[in-house]
């Protein structure tokens, strides 16, 4: 596997957040669940359940069978870092918008659902360690309704992260980097990602791929 397909989007991703401002969620969207869909390998035990034990230990999942909804962009980085703990690859696809994307490090983009699932699949396989930290969100944008009340906002979630995963020749591999991502409302008050971008230019062409180590 090739090392852009061992990278990882890395706000959607937070297996770890260190930031301690990450609330519960408060609303709870009544989207259907499906079974996780993954092929990846046995991961660490650091790292996630599989298989039948994910599906019924997911903890983006409520009791009554439905998925929990993210009403802020902290929540949005949270839900999706659980949902990666669990595998629940169904889960992380319904966090994205229909035509999301994943900016890899060498400045390509993975573009819609069905290519950022493909990506989650493979990447499971190197078997992530990851730390993220979120350091600052800019909410901004939207249009305001006869109610005063601001719909539809963007945000930019910021933060650097530590990453450790198997290499292709089976060894350990650590990376640092930044990240900033875009979220968006939606219509009903929740949050899904546009942009996944751990790899912003800092300063020069050649930053995106320097930034991965």
């Amino acid at each position: 596997m090739s090392k852009v397909k061992h990278t990882l989007p890395i706000a959607a991703a937070a297996i770890v957040l260190t930031a301690g401002s990450l609330a519960g969620p408060r609303l709870v969207q009544t989207e259907p669940v499906a079974a996780a869909s993954t092929t990846a390998e046995s991961p660490s035990t650091t790292e996630a359940s599989s298989g039948a034990e994910a599906s019924a230990n997911a903890p983006a999942k409520t009791k009554a069978g439905v998925r929990v909804a993210a009403t802020s962009p902290e929540e949005l980085l949270r839900l999706l870092g659980e949902r990666i703990v669990a595998k629940d690859i169904d889960g992380i696809i319904a966090l994205h918008e229909p035509e999301a994307a994943i900016v890899n490090w060498d400045g390509s983009v993975i573009r819609g659902r069905a290519a950022i699932r493909a990506f989650y699949i493979d990447w499971f396989g190197s078997n992530p360690v990851l730390t993220v930290n979120p350091r600052q969100t800019v909410v901004a944008g939207g249009w305001r309704g006869l109610d005063n009340k601001v719909r539809q906002r963007t945000a930019a979630i910021m933060g650097d992260y530590s990453l450790e995963q198997d290499a292709a020749d089976g060894t350990r591999e650590s990376f640092t980097g930044n990240f900033c991502d875009t979220v968006r409302e939606q219509l009903d008050g929740t949050w899904l990602y546009v942009q996944d971008n751990p790899y912003p230019p800092h300063g020069g062409p050649a930053a995106p791929a320097a930034s991965h180590h």
